[in-house]
């Protein structure tokens, strides 16, 4: 499943984000490296799905 996340809000080393095809996350990272891992994780838990089942892209 392919997730697009954009960035919401970036202040003071903190990350917000948005995924579009699951709203329902309210994630944010400390650094854009770790965006994809933890949006994949996120995703997995929420459906029960693998995270490896989940394609991340980002817009910055």
């Amino acid at each position: 499943m392919r997730l697009t996340v954009t960035i919401k809000q970036a202040t003071d080393g903190r990350i917000d984000l948005h995924v579009e095809e699951l709203p329902i996350l309210e994630l944010y990272v400390g650094r854009v490296a770790d965006i994809t891992a933890v949006v994949a994780e996120a995703a997995a838990a929420l459906t029960g799905r693998p995270k490896e089942d989940f394609t991340v892209e980002v817009g910055y």
